[in-house]
């Protein structure tokens, strides 16, 4: 049988064991880890998460940017050398010159600005014309096969035209990181990618390839990059 005592404290709520004078207030809900251990496994599981989100996002802009074709109307049309690419060079050129052909027809652009070694212009030039792009519409610049190096000087005659928009004709996989690297320059970058050629497939080696290069952009590259065009 309950004593006494027991019976009153139940049926005034009280803990009967509670020292006099105390208070009673709920338990806070647990928001962090309550060990170290428990924080370190937490730290690290956040870092997996983004470690892993990181080339997620490389790989969706990659294929999303492969798939626009922005024909705005712009200063110049470029086209870049297909010097480092997988696969033919010289069916990506001849893809590359009928697309910047195509872009000049329809008015995109006046001029076609093209990269690249000088041994490979007077062919380009010639292609050009074939293609509907007279010769005093094409501007030659002695240039690397790379992203970075042709865009700056790109970037730097531009500049000194005082322009500040321009049509980049590439690869559908490269358009991200050249669509990047032309902003970081300073150039309103509006990237064509080619619709027929042998690098028109986003094939896995490719596709990784690129974000490959577009996370080392982001990590390290862009912080370089010097704004060259000035609107």
């Amino acid at each position: 049988m309950a004593s006494p005592a027991l019976t009153r404290a139940r049926s005034a709520h009280i803990d009967p064991l509670r020292r006099p004078g105390a208070t009673s207030t709920p338990a806070s809900p647990r928001w962090f880890p309550g060990s170290a251990r428990a924080a370190s496994t937490a730290a690290l599981t956040l870092v997996i998460v983004v470690a892993l989100l990181i080339p997620v996002g490389a790989t969706v802009q990659v294929v999303v940017a492969s798939q626009l074709d922005d024909r705005s109307n712009t200063q110049a049309i470029v086209m870049l050398d297909p010097g480092r690419v997988w696969g033919d060079p010289e069916a990506t050129r001849t893809a590359r010159v009928e697309h910047a052909a195509a872009l000049y027809r329809e008015g995109v652009a006046p001029v076609v600005i093209v990269t690249g070694p000088p041994r490979t212009h007077a062919l380009t030039r010639a292609a050009l014309w074939v293609e509907g792009v007279p010769p005093a519409d094409v501007i030659t610049f002695d240039t690397g096969a790379d992203t970075v190096g042709p865009l700056s000087i790109v970037a730097s005659v531009m500049s000194d035209l005082n322009w500040s928009s321009a049509t980049i004709v590439t690869d559908p996989a490269h358009a991200a990181r050249v669509q990047s690297t032309a902003s970081e320059l300073g150039i309103d970058a509006h990237v064509s990618p080619t619709e027929h050629g042998s690098n028109v497939s986003l094939t896995s080696d490719y596709v990784g390839r690129e974000v490959a290069a577009l996370l080392r952009h982001h990590a390290f590259t862009r912080w370089t990059l010097p704004t060259i065009v000035r609107s």
